[in-house]
């Protein structure tokens, strides 16, 4: 005697490919945003509108992180946003990080460190460095992120 099998119906069938395209769609979703929600968060703290832009000190900040300074008649641009000038960050890594796979190691900016800074008449944007083993991590230096031409320097141990 063969034990009977049913066959499962083609609606269950679709609807079980649905639901784990939706759950693969959603965790997709929900790790691609975290980023940019503690970016803009971060930015908020500095001082940044959640929208628009607001007007301090002669300054007009943008809520994408990008500011003009306003002197008389002369207005100062500083394009580079926080995204871009973590994306660029991360791009200047890229060549570090793929020398350090090999030892199951990363060098990642942590976003929430995220800071403005103004030295020798330049502004930049300032990330701490953390080189990143499993779940441990070690301070490797600060990066610095210029805001008008986005000219990445480091200072640590990468120097």
């Amino acid at each position: 005697m063969k034990p009977s099998h049913s066959n499962p119906s083609f609606f269950s069938v679709i609807s079980r490919i649905f639901i784990a395209l939706a759950i693969i769609f959603l965790i997709h979703f929900a790790t691609s945003t975290f980023a940019e929600s503690e970016l803009e968060e971060r930015l908020y703290e500095l001082g940044y509108p959640t929208e628009g832009f607001i007007v301090y000190n002669d300054t007009m900040r943008f809520s994408d992180g990008h500011i003009v300074k306003i002197e008389g008649s002369y207005l100062e641009t500083y394009p580079i946003t926080a995204k871009e000038a973590l994306n660029r960050l991360y791009n200047y890594l890229a060549d570090y990080n793929k020398k350090l796979e090999q030892y199951d190691m990363r060098i990642e900016p942590k976003i929430e460190s995220m800071d403005e800074k103004e030295e020798n008449g330049k502004l930049y944007w300032v990330f701490e460095l953390y080189i990143k083993k499993g779940s441990s991590e070690i301070f490797a230096g600060l990066a610095h992120v210029e805001r008008k031409e986005g000219l990445i320097k480091i200072k640590g141990l990468l120097d």
